[in-house]
C-alpha cells in the first residue's frame, strides 16, 4: 500500500455563512514522485448551489491552480538526481505557494492522509468521493442556506405579513461587518438567519457550526441588545449532530440572545413574530 497525503480544493462562496463546496483534490506522495490535482470542469454543478457564481472565473482560477501545480512539480525536478539529494516539501509548503490562506474565496483543507495501491486511482476515488458525488446536475434540489428561507420560511413569513417589516441591519465588529438581511427593531434588534443543516457530510455541518459560534462571540464582544434567530433545517442525515448544533449555537450573554427554531416550529414561530410586531410599538423600527 503506498500513503499520500491530499487537500481539498473548496469554493466558499460567502465568507460570513461559511457554505462551501469542494471543487477539487491535490494528491502528493514525493517517494513516488506523484503531484497531481483533479478539479471541476463544468460550473453548471456548482450554480445549483449559488446562484449568483461567476463561474467562468472560478473554471479559469482552478485551471491557473492546475497550472501552477504542474510548474511547481516541474521545478521540484521529481524526475531527476536533485529528488533523492533534496528532502521533499511538505504538500502545505507547495499549495500555500499557489494559494495563500486568506479571506479568498478559494481555499485548501488540512493536509489529510490515505492509502491505495495505485495513486491515480486514488486521485481518481477522491475526487468522485469527496467532490463530484455532492454536485448535483442541473435540476437537482439543493438544500442550501437561501434554499430554507425560499422553501421553508418564507411562506408562513408572507402568510403573517411578517417579510414586509424586515429590513437589513449590519453590526460593525472589530474586525468585520456582520449583515443581516431580515432584521427589525423594538428596542432590541431581532435579526433572522437561515441555516441549511441537511448536509451530507458531517464536516459541513460542524464547520458551519464553528464558523457561526465565531460570529456569535464577535457579536457578543460588541455589546449589543441582540436576539439572534437561527431559522435552520434538521441534519437529516447525521440526526446525532443535533445537541451539538444547539448547544455550541445556543449562546448567550447580557444583551445577546440566540435562539434556534426547527423547521417544524417554521409557521408556529412565524405566527409568534406577527404578534411581537403587532404588540410593538407603532413604527417597530424605532
Amino acid at each position: 500500500m503506498i500513503r499520500f497525503h491530499y487537500q481539498l480544493l473548496r469554493y466558499t462562496h460567502d465568507q460570513v455563512t461559511g457554505e462551501f463546496v469542494n471543487v477539487g483534490i491535490v494528491v502528493f506522495a514525493p517517494e513516488h514522485q506523484f503531484l497531481e490535482a483533479k478539479v471541476v470542469s463544468r460550473f453548471s454543478r456548482i450554480s445549483n448551489f449559488f446562484e449568483d457564481i461567476n463561474g467562468y472565473h472560478l473554471l479559469h482560477s482552478l485551471k491557473h491552480f492546475q497550472k501552477e501545480l504542474a510548474s511547481v512539480r516541474n521545478e521540484l525536478a521529481f524526475f531527476g538526481a536533485e529528488a533523492i539529494a533534496k528532502p521533499a516539501p511538505s504538500l502545505t509548503q507547495i499549495t500555500s505557494r499557489i494559494l495563500v490562506k486568506d479571506d479568498s474565496a478559494l481555499q485548501l483543507s488540512d493536509v489529510r492522509t490515505g492509502m491505495d495501491l495505485d495513486l491515480s486511482h486514488a486521485t481518481e476515488d477522491l475526487f468522485y468521493r469527496m467532490v463530484d458525488k455532492y454536485n448535483i446536475e442541473p435540476g437537482g434540489e439543493v438544500k442550501n442556506d437561501s434554499y430554507v428561507w425560499t422553501k421553508i420560511y418564507k411562506s408562513h413569513f408572507d402568510k403573517y405579513g411578517v417579510t414586509s417589516h424586515l429590513q437589513d441591519h449590519t453590526i460593525q465588529t472589530k474586525t468585520d461587518k456582520i449583515t443581516f438581511d431580515k432584521s427589525w427593531k423594538n428596542g432590541s434588534w431581532h435579526c433572522y438567519q437561515t441555516l441549511a443543516f441537511d448536509l451530507k457530510k458531517e464536516d459541513s455541518i460542524k464547520n458551519k457550526v464553528y464558523k457561526w459560534s465565531g460570529i456569535i462571540k464577535a457579536l457578543q464582544a460588541e455589546n449589543e441588545s441582540l436576539n439572534l434567530y437561527f431559522l435552520t433545517t434538521n441534519p437529516a442525515h447525521n440526526p446525532q449532530l443535533q445537541p451539538f448544533i444547539v448547544e455550541t449555537l445556543g449562546q448567550e450573554a447580557d444583551k445577546l440572545k440566540v435562539t434556534i427554531v426547527t423547521q417544524e416550529e417554521a409557521e408556529a414561530f412565524a405566527l409568534n413574530v406577527k404578534k411581537q410586531i403587532e404588540s410593538a410599538i407603532d413604527d417597530p423600527f424605532h
